[in-house]
């Protein structure tokens, strides 16, 4: 299930209202923001109450499905709609409005609506000026930023056995090595950058290495990483292990990474290799 990333608060006219940026890019309102932004804060309750008595407006047919999204810091899910309904909203109260199709006591919500459509015209030529100047392409270079400030934590996670004990196991069997817990050689931190980290996202992997360039016991990379992050690892390092098993040896296990991640691993890095570590 998708969850808030970037929870804010957008003020239009009058009413502030909570807005989320999910961590697949979508912005939402949840379900009562958008009715609120719609009666100017007046009522947060069912919003096909006030679809259905829009004339030319069918609520059956929403132009965006409700998103669940989780909030973090509250147990439960929340309902929400992608922020470009509201604007579609928006402008069928103003063609009713033009119509002379507005029933009573929708004159105060078709009001709300021009509010919120001059407001959002106001940003989006903010948006075009940025494009025709080139300014978005400063503006994009700070998506790195927001993408790493999902996986990679501020301060040190407290310390957590990230990777089972079966990839360790596994990853010594395709060398046809004996496996110690007490003795991993060096070379296998750039297999777990490359098998792992690089996989999940290159700019984390480069980040993980800027941030922590000497990674060691209590300092590894995972404990840089946010909760998301680390269920991210983990899944990864869940896929990795299941392609493992289906190999011989580290040759077979290389071509078949390439394959399943559509990656080339270390590119190949292994030259790089210390192999007598």
């Amino acid at each position: 299930m998708p969850y808030s990333m970037f929870p804010g608060s957008l003020t239009i006219g009058d009413v502030e209202l909570k807005c989320h940026v999910l961590n697949d890019g979508r912005r939402v309102f949840t379900h009562g923001e958008m009715v609120r932004a719609l009666t100017g804060g007046t009522d947060s309750s069912n919003l096909n109450r006030y679809l259905s008595r829009l004339w030319g407006f069918d609520p059956t047919s929403l132009p965006a499905a409700p998103v669940q999204f989780l909030v973090p810091g509250n147990p439960q899910s929340a309902t929400g709609y992608e922020a470009t309904l509201l604007i579609e909203v928006c402008e069928a109260y103003l063609r009713a409005r033009d119509a002379k199709k507005l029933k009573y006591g929708q004159g105060n919500l078709a009001v709300a609506a021009e509010v919120i459509i001059r407001a959002s015209a106001k940003v989006g030529i903010v948006a075009l000026i940025d494009e025709a100047t080139g300014y978005q392409l400063v503006r994009e270079k700070r998506a790195l930023q927001i993408k790493l400030q999902a996986f990679i934590a501020d301060e040190m996670q407290d310390w957590a056995k990230m990777f089972p004990d079966e990839f360790w196991y596994e990853l010594a069997r395709l060398e046809g090595i004996h496996y110690s817990a007490r003795h991993r050689p060096l070379r296998w931190g750039k297999y777990v950058m490359a098998f792992v980290y690089d996989a999940v996202d290159a700019d984390v992997g480069k980040e993980l290495r800027a941030v922590n360039p000497n990674p060691a016991f209590l300092r590894n990379h995972h404990q840089w990483l946010k909760r998301h992050g680390q269920d991210a690892v983990r899944h990864q390092i869940g896929k990795v292990v299941g392609v493992m098993q289906t190999c011989s040896d580290m040759d077979e296990f290389r071509r078949k990474f390439s394959t399943v991640f559509k990656k080339s691993p270390l590119q190949l890095n292994f030259d790089d290799v210390d192999w007598a570590n």
